[in-house]
C-alpha cells in the first residue's frame, strides 16, 4: 500500500513537477529593453482560448505590438497549450496572472511566459524582494503591479526594474483611469513619480485612444492594451492604429519626457 502524501509533501511534489516543466521551455525572452523605444510601445492582451490564438498573436506583433499578454490561471490554463502559443509568437509573452508565490512564478514560466506580474497588494516586502530575485535568476522579467504611491515606494525599495501602473478605480475624478488624481494617485501622478531608470508600463484605461495619449504624454514607456479594447472582426487593425498613434511625432518623445 502506497502511503498517502501529506498536504506539504503533495505541494512540494507539484512544485517540483512544474519546475521541471518550466526548465524544459526555451530560454525566456525577458529583456525589458526590448519594450522600450523613442516612442511609447504596446503590449496587447491575447485571448489564449481563441481557436487561432497563435496566429492572432502573430498578427498583433506584425501590427506593432512589442509584447503579448495572456492570462495563465493555474485553475484553468493548460501550460502546454499556452507554451505552444509562446513558441509561435516572435515577441515576449507577459503572464497577467499575479505571481504571488514561487509556485505561480514557476507556473508562468512553464506556460512559456517571459515576463510576470508581481502584486504588491498580496506580497510582504521580503516576499516581493525574493520573487524579484527568483524571477531574474530564471531569466524572467518581473513587473511589479502598482496601484498607488505606497505600492510604488515598496516596488522601488525592492529594486524593481519595471512597474505596471494600475491606479485604483477611485483615483481621479475622470471616467478615464489615465486622467485626474482625486483621493488617490491617478495615472499622471504615478507616472511622474517613477524614476526614469524604471520601465513604466501603464494599463490603458476605458478611454482607449485618449488614455493611450494621456499615458504617452505622461511618460509611459509601454501601454498595456487589454482584451476589452481588442474586440470585433479585426482586432489586429486596432493594434495597428494604436501602435501608429503611439509613434506619432505629436506625442512627446522619450528624450524630451525624461529631460
Amino acid at each position: 500500500m502506497v502511503p498517502r502524501q501529506s498536504t506539504a509533501e503533495a505541494g512540494f511534489s507539484a512544485l517540483e513537477e512544474i519546475k521541471e516543466l518550466a526548465l524544459s521551455r526555451p530560454a525566456a525572452r525577458g529583456q525589458l529593453g526590448r519594450l522600450r523605444d523613442e516612442h511609447v510601445t504596446l503590449i496587447a492582451e491575447l485571448d489564449q482560448t481563441h481557436p487561432a490564438a497563435a496566429d492572432l498573436g502573430d498578427r498583433y506583433v506584425d501590427a506593432g505590438a512589442r509584447g503579448i499578454a495572456v492570462r495563465t490561471r493555474t485553475s484553468d490554463a493548460d501550460p502546454g497549450a499556452v507554451a505552444q502559443i509562446s513558441a509561435r509568437i516572435h515577441a515576449p509573452l507577459l503572464s497577467l496572472e499575479p505571481a504571488d508565490s514561487s509556485y505561480r512564478l514557476w507556473w508562468a514560466r512553464a506556460c512559456g511566459a517571459d515576463m510576470v506580474v508581481l502584486p504588491t497588494e498580496t506580497l510582504s516586502d521580503p516576499a516581493l524582494y525574493s520573487l524579484l530575485e527568483r524571477a531574474e535568476s530564471i531569466g524572467m522579467a518581473a513587473i511589479v503591479e502598482v496601484r498607488g504611491s505606497a505600492d510604488l515606494v515598496r516596488a522601488l525599495r525592492a529594486q524593481a526594474k519595471a512597474v505596471l501602473l494600475r491606479p485604483d478605480a477611485g483615483s481621479g475624478s475622470s471616467s478615464d483611469v489615465g486622467v485626474g488624481v482625486g483621493a488617490g494617485a491617478g495615472m499622471d501622478e504615478l507616472l511622474s513619480l517613477v524614476p526614469n531608470g524604471v520601465v513604466k508600463v501603464a494599463e490603458c484605461g476605458p478611454g482607449g485612444r485618449s488614455s493611450l495619449i494621456t499615458c504617452a504624454r505622461g511618460g509611459a514607456d509601454v501601454v498595456l492594451i487589454g482584451a476589452s479594447h481588442l474586440t470585433g472582426t479585426d482586432p489586429a487593425s486596432t493594434v495597428a492604429g494604436l501602435a501608429a498613434m503611439g509613434a506619432h511625432p505629436a506625442l512627446t518623445a522619450r528624450a524630451s519626457r525624461s529631460a
